[in-house]
């Protein structure tokens, strides 16, 4: 399942922390069991999604650099510059893995808070992006 953008989930956050109405009654109409109120469930949600895609951006920034750099590197000891970056491009694999655990617990969690389920056959983390795109959409 494909994320939302970044200044999509951005301006959902945004919404959230403010407290829009229309998007308060669109929360309320998609998930009727909510145990607490949709924009407390959904806020940290939003945040955790926000920070993998900002992560998996970053590795993709960080492979693009690198590849360029290694594509005229000479053979033999790698210059500073691709240690550099290898290192850099760790620290962001590193970053997304820990992103991408956020996201899990903090889908489980919204899940429990708001009542709904996902469908047999589908992850709970795609079935909470799919959610999210329709939610920023609103």
């Amino acid at each position: 399942m494909q994320a939302a953008s970044l200044p999509a989930l951005a301006d959902l956050i945004a919404r959230l922390e403010r407290a829009d109405p229309a998007l308060d009654a669109a929360l309320a109409t998609a998930a009727p069991l909510a145990t607490v109120p949709m924009r407390e469930a959904v806020l940290p949600l939003a945040r955790a999604q926000l920070a993998l895609v900002q992560a998996n951006a970053d590795i993709t920034l960080v492979a693009d650099e690198l590849r360029r750099y290694q594509k005229y590197a000479l053979p033999g000891k790698p210059s500073l510059q691709i240690v550099q970056l290898r290192k850099q491009q760790g620290a962001v694999k590193q970053t997304a893995l820990i992103a991408r655990q956020n996201f899990a617990q903090a889908t489980h969690v919204f899940l429990r808070e708001s009542g709904l389920t996902a469908p047999a056959r589908r992850l709970p983390t795609d079935f909470a992006t799919g959610w999210l795109v329709k939610i920023a959409t609103v």
